[in-house]
């Protein structure tokens, strides 16, 4: 007889994958480190990271359109380094539609959101970090920082994305959006 399962195997492909975990690309503590659309500084439209070419969504366009699936489940199968980004992006966008929700408006959300981008962040391996389990420690303190300095990047871009889709053009708050600040993705809070 086999030993009862907290979950199935079914239950675990219900949740969306990141399409990019086929990318051949460089990693940083188990984590694929693809390019992204941005305007905010950091390694990615340097040589570092490189440029993303092309069009369609980038990892925090499908962080975002996967979001309100992902964000029901309490059990997540890591299929490939691009799941690592999506799994954070995820857990990061909730922290965010918390802070908006406490927000008086978009531009207060604006900044609340660009600080918290700011803040000092635990990396892999060190305690606080949400997602210990998932990512490999840093091998050496230079995988620590480009990690970090990538996160921090990521992080920014993210803020903003997420400012247009839980505002409505006349700067409401989205109901749509709004209504998962409380939400936690895999029982974690940031």
């Amino acid at each position: 007889s086999s030993a009862p399962q907290l979950f199935s195997n079914q239950d675990l492909k219900m949740a969306r994958h990141s399409s990019f975990n086929k990318t051949e690309t460089k990693a940083l503590c188990g984590a694929s480190i693809l390019p992204f659309r941005t305007q905010c500084k950091g390694p990615v439209n340097t040589s570092k990271v490189g440029t993303f070419e092309g069009e369609g969504e980038d990892i925090i366009d499908e962080a975002l359109s996967y979001y309100r699936a992902n964000v029901l489940f309490r059990n997540f199968e890591i299929q490939g380094g691009a799941d690592r980004l999506l799994i954070y992006l995820t857990l990061y966008i909730s922290a965010c539609l918390a802070r908006i929700e406490k927000s008086a408006g978009p531009k207060e959300a604006e900044k609340a959101l660009q600080s918290y981008a700011w803040e000092q962040f635990p990396l892999p391996g060190q305690h606080g970090f949400p997602f210990n389990g998932f990512f490999d420690s840093p091998k050496a303190p230079t995988e620590g920082d480009e990690f970090r300095a990538y996160f921090k990047q990521l992080r920014e871009e993210t803020g903003l994305r997420v400012l247009q889709v839980a505002y409505t053009p006349e700067g409401k708050p989205n109901k749509f959006w709004v209504c998962f600040a409380k939400r936690k993705f895999m029982n974690i809070a940031l």
